[in-house]
């Protein structure tokens, strides 16, 4: 399959007790160009948290699946991607916690995975040390349409991806420059691309499964 999946999550909060209520993807080609979302809030049989953070009430997510039911179409859009996000580890742990729950070990490893915050940081994409993904659209002129959403957040992840890309310098294999972000993705990062495709995901037993995206 190949290409890249751009990942964001709201929780209930950071501990290893705390549960995912809404996943984000943007997949992205290896040209990056966009091939489509996906979104679904989820049910965390538990008190939603934060509301003031991710305006998510315990009525939003009611009659939202369990994670057990979006785990496999979740892996299925996954499967063969590199995982981009932004602070990546903190929505991998959270993630991994629930296909652990699940007795599905920790698919989403590391070694395919690309952080956004870390491009930014090489680059020196913000003025100030501050890189949180607010402060970086308001630098680049990212357009934000909702924070703290996880589609929204991974809309803005993929739009600050590709201008990040756009700035790395060609890979190594090419002999000249490189001035679109097309151009920069491809050949890029093959050691990543080799392990996302030979990844293992999880195999999960067909749960009925239709996903309900946050209301807008």
């Amino acid at each position: 399959m190949g290409g890249y999946a751009v990942l964001d999550t709201e929780t209930t909060g950071f501990t290893a007790d705390d549960r995912v209520i809404e996943i984000g993807l943007v997949l992205l080609g290896d040209d990056l160009s966009r091939q489509g979302t996906w979104e679904t809030l989820v049910n965390p049989q538990r008190g939603v948290g934060p509301t003031h953070v991710h305006r998510l009430r315990q009525a939003d997510v009611a009659d939202a699946p369990l994670f057990a039911q979006a785990a496999g179409p979740l892996a299925a859009r996954l499967a063969g991607r590199v995982l981009v996000g932004h602070n990546l580890a903190f929505d991998r742990r959270m993630l991994n916690q629930e296909y652990r729950r699940l007795g599905l070990g920790q698919p989403l490893g590391p070694g395919f995975s690309l952080d956004t915050l870390n491009l930014a940081r090489r680059l020196r994409l913000s003025p100030t040390r501050s890189y949180t993904l607010d402060h970086l659209c308001q630098v680049l002129a990212i357009d934000r349409a909702g924070a703290h959403a996880a589609l929204d957040d991974a809309l803005a992840t993929a739009d600050l991806f590709v201008l990040a890309t756009r700035r790395l310098s060609p890979p190594a294999s090419s002999s000249r420059p490189v001035d679109t972000a097309t151009e920069s993705a491809v050949g890029r990062w093959p050691e990543l691309h080799a392990l996302a495709e030979a990844a293992t995901w999880p195999r999960t037993t067909e749960a009925p499964f239709v996903a309900r995206p946050r209301r807008r």
